[in-house]
Parts: C-alpha cells; structure tokens; sequence
C-alpha cells in the first residue's frame, strides 16, 4: 500500500505485479514460465498495441496472446527449419565447418 493510500479513502493500491507474477509461478507448477507481460495479436491493418500485464489481462485478451506466441513460435520454426536446409546443403557442397555456407550453395547451385 502506497503512502498518500492512507489519507485517500476509496483509493486502493496497485497490485506489484511482478509478485503477483510470482505468486502464480509458485502456486502452480504449470505456469512457471508465465511472462509478465504478453504481445496481442496484431490485427490486419490495425495499430500495433503496447505489451499487456498478464495480471491484468482477460480471458479474451490471453487467449489473442496465444494467437500472437503461436505466430511467434510459427516463425522461429520456419527460421530454424531454413538454417537446417541451409546446413545440409552447404555440407553437401562439401563445405567444413570454417566455410561459408551460402556462397557455396549457391556456388553448387549455380552449376
């Protein structure tokens, strides 16, 4: 509780989040990579919105942070699975480990 709280009558304190945060993380087990904050889903031609409290968000937004993670998750896959084609084919080139890989794809490729 905030010092001016005491001589403010209706006025509550706000939660310190990052222990309610906690207490969640403590209390069960499952959300003990809950972030503090989530990114909602962007919609198509809308404004990109500030990041939100997990502690103060609805069920509705929580679920649009689901959506955003999952494009999130979706992305990262893509990246990583376009390295590991990126690897493979530079070792089929012939490349080792002190080569670069993408002028010697593209080398091969070229031929």
């Amino acid at each position: 509780m905030g010092f001016f709280d005491h001589f403010i009558s209706g006025r509550k304190a706000m939660p310190d989040q990052p222990d309610d945060i906690m207490r969640l993380r403590q209390a069960h087990h499952a959300l003990e990579d809950l972030p503090e904050t989530i990114i909602l889903a962007q919609q198509p031609g809308g404004e990109a919105r500030a990041p939100l409290q997990v502690v103060e968000a609805t069920v509705d937004e929580i679920a649009f942070g689901i959506i955003a993670a999952e494009q999130e998750c979706s992305a990262a896959y893509r990246r990583s699975a376009a390295l590991q084609r990126l690897y493979k084919l530079a070792r089929e080139a012939g490349c080792i480990g002190s080569d670069r890989a993408a002028p010697a794809v593209q080398n091969k490729e070229g031929q």
